[in-house]
C-alpha cells in the first residue's frame, strides 16, 4: 500500500502534539508551572541566594503509559563575593635585605671630595719597550707621596688633585710585579706579563734624597756629545729601540715628595741593527749646591741573560761645595754590554 509523505508528515506532527499536551497535563498535576522570561530575568538578578534545581523530563522505558517522569537534580551554587578581597603581597627577605644592605654600604662608605668612593686600586698594562704603564687611583689621598716597589726597583710617586698617579715604568722581570704602599698604610699589588722583555738588555740606577744622579751609555764606541752617547739630555726612544736602531734611558719617580727615590734606566735592543761591539756604561754626579758633601745611597740593578736581576748597593760621599760645579764619574760599578748585531 503506498503512503504519501504529506500524510506522514501531518501524522508525526500530530503524534508531537499529543505528547506536549501530556507533558503539559503532567506539569499541572505535579504543580510545575513553566517559568516565564522575565520571572527568570528577576530571579537572576535578586539579592536572595536561591538552589537551583533543574528538572529534567524522561520517557520512561518500563511504564506501560508512555508518560514522562520527572527526575530533579541539584547542584550548589557557590557563592562569591562580588569584590573578593586580595591577600596582601608578602615581603621578600633576601630582596629587602639586599636592599638594605646596599644602602647602608652607599651610605658609610666614605667618599672624596668629588662624589668617588675612597680606597686604593692598582693597575698595569704592558707596553712595547718592555715597559708597563702603571695605574693607582685613591680618591681620598690627593697629593699624596706614594711608594712603587718593583724587583729591587725602589721608586717615589704623587698622587694628583684627584688621587690619581700614572706612570710608564721599564720592568726587570715578566710577570711584572708591582707593589704600592699610601700614607695611611694601604698597600695594593698588579701584575703585568711583558712578553718582549727578553728583547732587552736593562741596567737601572736608583738612588734616594735628590742627589742628582746619571747614567750615561756610550753605544759603539761613541764620545761625548756623539750620537751614540745615551743619557737624560740625549735619552734615545722607545721607537727607537723596537726598530732595532740603538737604546733609550728614561728616568722614574717624583723628586717633589719627602724623602725621594728615583733611578734612570737604559735599555738596549739585543737584535741590533747598527753593528758589533760595546756598550759603555758609567755613573755620573754633577756636584751641587744642593747635594755637594752629602752622603749618598743608591744601586744598581743588572737584567742578566738567565732573567735574574743583580741588585749591587751603593755607597759614597760627594764632595765638597768647593768642587760645585764639578763632576764625580763613577767606572767599573757596571758591566759593559757586549753586543752583536743580527
Amino acid at each position: 500500500m503506498h503512503i504519501s509523505p504529506r500524510i506522514i508528515a501531518i501524522a508525526t506532527i500530530g503524534l508531537g502534539a499529543l505528547t506536549f499536551g501530556a507533558l503539559m497535563s503532567e506539569a499541572r498535576s505535579s504543580n510545575i508551572r513553566p517559568l516565564s522570561l522575565s520571572a527568570m530575568r528577576d530571579l537572576i538578578q535578586s539579592d536572595v541566594d536561591v538552589e537551583p534545581v533543574e528538572t529534567v523530563f524522561m520517557s520512561s522505558s518500563t511504564g506501560s503509559s508512555g508518560q514522562a517522569v520527572p527526575i530533579e537534580v541539584s547542584a550548589t551554587e557557590v557563592v562569591l563575593p562580588v569584590e573578593a578581597p586580595q591577600a596582601p603581597a608578602l615581603p621578600q627577605p633576601e630582596r629587602l635585605a639586599q636592599a638594605t644592605e646596599a644602602t647602608t654600604t652607599m651610605t658609610d662608605q666614605p667618599l672624596s671630595p668629588f662624589g668617588l668612593p675612597c680606597g686604593l686600586s692598582v693597575s698595569t698594562m704592558a707596553s712595547e719597550g718592555a715597559m708597563v704603564a702603571l695605574d693607582i687611583m685613591d680618591p681620598c689621598q690627593p697629593h699624596s707621596r706614594v711608594i712603587i716597589e718593583h724587583s729591587g726597583l725602589n721608586l717615589t710617586g704623587r698622587t694628583d688633585v684627584m688621587g690619581l698617579l700614572t706612570m710608564d715604568v721599564p720592568v726587570f722581570e715578566s710577570p711584572a710585579f708591582f707593589t704600592v704602599r699610601m700614607p695611611d698604610g694601604a698597600s695594593d699589588s698588579s701584575l703585568a706579563m711583558v712578553p718582549d722583555l727578553d728583547s732587552y738588555y736593562r741596567v737601572g740606577l736608583q738612588w734616594n734624597e735628590n742627589r742628582s744622579l746619571e747614567l750615561h751609555a756610550m753605544e759603539f764606541g761613541a764620545t761625548y756629545g756623539d750620537p751614540g752617547h745615551i743619557w737624560l739630555d740625549h735619552a734615545g726612544s722607545v721607537d727607537r729601540a723596537v726598530a732595532g736602531e740603538g737604546g733609550f734611558v728614561m728616568q722614574v719617580g717624583n723628586a717633589d715628595v719627602e724623602n725621594p727615590m728615583l733611578a734612570q734606566i737604559y735599555s738596549f735592543p739585543r737584535d741590533t741593527l747598527d753593528g758589533n761591539g760595546n756598550v759603555r756604561l758609567s755613573i755620573e754626579a754633577p756636584v751641587t749646591e744642593a747635594n755637594c758633601g752629602q752622603d749618598t745611597l743608591a744601586r744598581t740593578l743588572e737584567l742578566e741573560e738567565d732573567g735574574r736581576v743583580a741588585v749591587i748597593e751603593l755607597t759614597f760621599t760627594l764632595p765638597d761645595c768647593d768642587a760645585v760645579g764639578d763632576y764625580l764619574v763613577l767606572q767599573n760599578l757596571l758591566h759593559d754590554l757586549r753586543v752583536a748585531s743580527n
